[in-house]
């Protein structure tokens, strides 16, 4: 059995606790003192997660690849994707129940991509250039008005391009992020990133984060607003190189081995903050010191979520057992019958 790399697995907690703690905080998006906060963690955490799924997916192609693709991420799609619409119009008293699989429910959209993008792959990696190529499709994509959130298409190209770096990602680039010159200069860029962000949010727009909007729905309808695409990659690639660099690769006690249970984080959390919105919490944050309150309570959310009796109770529901659904190898079934009758 190959041995957990702790890094990445701190790597995980770290990044399951920026989308719990940017859900929460979204809402209050026009705070000045929460906005510069989301636009950071919204900069890099979408694009550092999606490159590490890429990491781990080198064994593309090989064994069973396609059965795990339907048990690990088309089931588990379906089930919460059903259930993020039950309990939407549960909890929201709506006037009618909508089941939208093929636009994706909030943050369901992660799934749907992820099996656009698992069953693409085996055939992308066989292309020439395959990264640049999907950076100037992702460019492209931004010049069109009907690419946005209808069967997740433009975040599904928007951000290919890291699940392919992460692919070709190889680990000697992460020693080095890691060496003393390289993390001295990722507290610079961290620093300095956050510090632009403070002084300038108001001239930014979050939605360029998202991957979810044509360039013209975000207000540029010129030729050359790719440029603006090319920008928040860059900022990405900034940001996120600096995180990773700064992030221990040595085992973090209780937080190493929550890292290994993001899944259940990210699957569950939102059933949490949809709970705490319809309850009425933001009505009642009127102060500074009441909103920053909601960073330690996605950090409660996030811990308690990953917790390894979590995954215990409800691994039949996020990882069920599927491979009764599939017939045994034909190849094998042939061989067998000819050995039993001769």
């Amino acid at each position: 059995m190959t041995k957990r790399d702790a890094y990445f697995d701190n790597v995980k907690f770290l990044l399951i606790l920026l989308v719990v703690i940017g859900h929460l905080i979204e809402p209050l998006y026009d705070d000045p003192l929460l906005r510069p906060l989301y636009l950071l963690i919204y900069s890099f955490h979408i694009p550092m997660f999606v490159l590490i799924s890429g990491y781990f997916a080198k064994n593309i192609g090989t064994g069973d690849y396609l059965n795990k693709v339907i048990s690990r991420l088309v089931i588990p799609y379906l089930v919460f994707e059903t259930l993020y619409s039950l309990f939407d119009y549960w909890i929201y008293d709506r006037a009618e129940l909508v089941f939208s699989y093929f636009t994706p429910y909030w943050l369901m959209w992660f799934f749907f991509s992820m099996i656009l993008w698992k069953v693409a792959m085996p055939y992308i990696i066989r292309i020439r250039y395959a990264l640049p190529i999907a950076i100037g499709i992702a460019l492209l994509a931004g010049y069109a008005n009907d690419a946005q959130y209808y069967a997740s298409v433009s975040r599904t190209i928007v951000f290919f391009p890291f699940l392919l770096a992460g692919y070709y990602l190889d680990k000697s680039v992460i020693s080095r992020l890691h060496s003393r010159g390289a993390r001295l200069l990722s507290v610079v860029v961290l620093g300095g990133s956050f510090a632009m962000i403070c002084l300038y949010s108001q001239l930014y727009r979050k939605e360029w984060f998202y991957g979810s909007f044509s360039y013209e729905t975000l207000g540029h309808n010129e030729w050359s607003a790719g440029i603006y695409r090319i920008g928040v990659y860059a900022l990405a690639v900034l940001v996120g190189g600096a995180v990773l660099s700064l992030v221990p690769r040595r085992t973090i006690p209780v937080i190493s081995g929550m890292g290994m249970n993001t899944l259940y984080t990210y699957l569950l959390h939102g059933f949490l903050i949809m709970a705490l919105t319809a309850g009425g919490l933001y009505d009642i944050l009127d102060s500074t010191a009441s909103k920053l309150l909601l960073i330690p309570l996605g950090l409660v959310i996030t811990v308690i979520l990953s917790l390894g009796s979590i995954r215990t109770w409800l691994r039949w529901l996020v990882e069920p057992r599927a491979r009764r659904m599939f017939k045994r190898n034909p190849g094998r079934a042939g061989r067998e019958g000819q050995t039993e009758h001769g």
